[in-house]
């Protein structure tokens, strides 16, 4: 079985070459024998235009473990249209009462699988909204370890005892000292450091740990992310993150 990686087309009103300009759909090989497929959701109405993927894991051993993380996946993504169509029936339905126009609320989501080898995964799953001309953008992603079934935090990348907030706080702030231009002037005195629960994704030789849209830079640095060298932390990480 080829281990490949698929990633989703955006919708293509979304100036995703803006924010993403190094997005391309592309296909990749790594150690796990692992396959995505895509389910499309194209629906459209008076009040809101919808394109989302829904990525589906094929290929994990274990069944349970494959269906538990695909209903995980699969129940946010439909969490977040069930929810972007009740705001916008609302929205369209006072426009409606107050005899304004109204453009149909979109959204979409593009996802990436950013690492898989060792038994562990991270698929990201980033998602854009566009209400009254604005963009928006949320970004989650899904650690796993597919042959425990285990989601994973950042603590479990580090050796038992490492003080992992600490090291990982003293590499972002010395990358916003030298990066003063790609964030807000004020984020290097207010950088109060990562929260135990920061969400991150791992990259082949890279931590990546990414912020609220428009939290700590300008909506032109996309969605905010660090990318740390795993070397950064070598000694203090699992053996298996530096294989």
């Amino acid at each position: 079985m080829k281990n490949n990686l698929y990633i989703s087309y955006p919708y293509n009103h979304l100036n995703y070459k803006r924010y993403y300009p190094n997005y391309r759909p592309h296909l990749q090989r790594y150690s796990n024998p692992l396959n995505i497929q895509t389910k499309n959701i194209n629906f459209e109405n008076e009040y809101i235009i919808e394109r989302l993927r829904i990525p589906i894991l094929k290929g994990i051993k274990d069944k349970n473990i494959q269906d538990n993380i695909n209903n995980s996946i699969s129940s946010d993504i439909l969490e977040f249209k069930n929810q972007m169509e009740v705001a916008a029936k609302e929205e369209y339905e006072k426009a409606k009462e107050e005899g304004r126009p109204f453009d149909p609320i979109i959204i979409s989501n593009i996802y990436e699988l950013t690492y898989n080898k060792n038994n562990i995964i991270s698929l990201s799953i980033v998602y854009h909204e566009y209400i009254n001309g604005n963009d928006s953008y949320i970004r989650t992603t899904y650690n796993y370890n597919i042959k425990t079934g285990r989601s994973l935090s950042l603590n479990d990348l580090f050796k038992e005892g490492v003080d992992y907030i600490s090291l990982i706080n003293n590499v972002i702030r010395r990358y916003l000292l030298a990066n003063p231009t790609r964030y807000f002037p004020e984020t290097i005195e207010e950088f109060k450091g990562i929260a135990p629960d920061q969400p991150f994704f791992l990259e082949n030789g890279y931590i990546g740990l990414f912020f609220g849209f428009h939290e700590v830079a300008p909506t032109e640095a996309k969605l905010p992310i660090i990318k740390i060298p795993l070397s950064e932390f070598r000694g203090y990480l699992k053996p298996y993150l530096l294989a």
